[in-house]
């Protein structure tokens, strides 16, 4: 048994599924940004003077963790695709163009 939904139900669904995806782009770009940047410069400035920024970069990205790291953005940037993409398909259904 199917319901139906309300127009008004359908917009207020989308409008969440693209506030969703904003969301979702921000912390993919947070990720992929502020992480790198920031575990560089506080290795840089750090009291360690044996290990420069460089390496210490090479040594984080160089792990298994750089594997998660990539793993959780192609998913995440996947999530943000298809959010937006069910987003818009609700709105061409609200409103066709004519």
């Amino acid at each position: 048994m199917e319901m139906k939904h309300s127009r008004k139900a359908k917009e207020v669904h989308a409008e969440y599924l693209m506030k969703l995806s904003t969301s979702l782009m921000t912390a993919f770009l947070v990720a992929i940004l502020i992480l790198p940047i920031s575990a560089v410069v506080g290795s840089a400035l750090s009291n360690q003077p044996t290990i420069d920024a460089l390496t210490a970069f090479r040594n984080l990205f160089g792990t298994w963790y750089s594997l998660v790291f990539i793993l959780a953005e192609v998913c995440i940037y996947y999530l943000v695709l298809s959010t937006k993409k069910q987003a818009l398909e609700i709105y061409n259904e609200l409103y066709p163009d004519s």
